[in-house]
């Protein structure tokens, strides 16, 4: 066999391997850690919802059948029968979602697990919590080559269902219908510890200094990680709301470390948890719910 042969075989042998190594990465891995779906009997929470007045177990409950958090429960027992009627439809999709979702692209290198319908457009299975102006949105349902790094994104105008997002590499971060994180397979709904007045600023310096700029992989990476308000700004999907959040010094990212990556947002001690759909509840267990 000639030198050249050789050197076609190990260059063959070489892309095949890349290759085995990308599938492996892009399409198994991703895989091995399915949505949590649980795996106890649902509760009758008619007569519970009807109390007067909650107690801190009766918080528990409702978080574990429904993954509404004390806020949440809070703000559907405001609205009377209406809130209680989401209660139980939130407590069904909770407990019997399909749980792995549809691996679909998104960009060239990154995919996504959402839920699809018989026409493969995006199912809504998750009846999303009333949100409040700032509230930060995660989901660990998109990856690339096996990290599943997540996405996240910043509520700006609850009222309207509008969110802040920088989406994929090679575009400009802009807003967009909230609606698209009902049928993502994971999503948690986070609100930071603040006052109105507090909310109020972080998105409107959302919107003056982070809407319509450039994503970048390493925002935050080098130099320091909170660059100055009036300098020019890019954004990966992290990176966003955790600057518009630490432009009133709360810290959304609970590792300290320069990429603010969306899974770190979870384990903050700074927030509190609204929703969570697709993740255990028995994970924010010492936490805020």
């Amino acid at each position: 066999m000639t030198r050249k042969k050789k050197r076609l075989i190990i260059c063959a042998v070489i892309i095949v391997a890349v290759a085995a190594v990308w599938l492996f990465l892009q399409h198994i891995y991703p895989h091995f850690h399915p949505p949590f779906v649980p795996s106890y009997s649902p509760a009758s929470l008619t007569d519970l919802l009807a109390k007067p007045a909650l107690q801190e177990a009766d918080y528990r409950l409702l978080f574990a059948q429904t993954g509404l958090g004390k806020p949440a429960i809070d703000d559907l027992l405001a609205l009377g029968d209406e809130g209680k009627a989401q209660i139980l439809d939130t407590q069904t999709a909770f407990l019997n979602h399909p749980g792995e979702a549809p691996c679909t692209p998104l960009g060239i290198t990154t995919r996504e697990h959402r839920y699809l319908d018989a026409e493969g457009h995006a199912l809504p299975l998750i009846p999303l919590a009333p949100l409040q102006d700032g509230d930060v949105l995660v989901t660990l349902s998109t990856h690339t080559a096996g990290w599943s790094h997540g996405h996240a994104g910043l509520v700006v105008d609850a009222e309207r269902g509008v969110t802040l997002e920088s989406v994929v590499l090679g575009s400009l971060s802009s807003q967009m219908n909230v609606n698209h994180w009902c049928s993502y397979s994971t999503l948690a709904v986070l609100r930071p510890k603040v006052d109105e007045e507090t909310q109020q600023k972080v998105v409107q310096l959302a919107l003056d200094k982070l809407d319509n700029i450039p994503y970048s992989l390493v925002s935050g990476a080098f130099g320091e990680k909170f660059q100055p308000l009036d300098g020019a700004h890019s954004a990966h999907c992290g990176y966003l709301p955790w600057y518009a959040w630490m432009s009133e010094g709360i810290d959304l990212d609970s590792d300290g470390g320069r990429i603010a990556a969306p899974e770190d947002f979870l384990h903050s001690p700074n927030v509190e948890v609204v929703q969570v759909f697709g993740f255990d509840p028995a994970d924010f267990a010492d936490g805020d719910y």
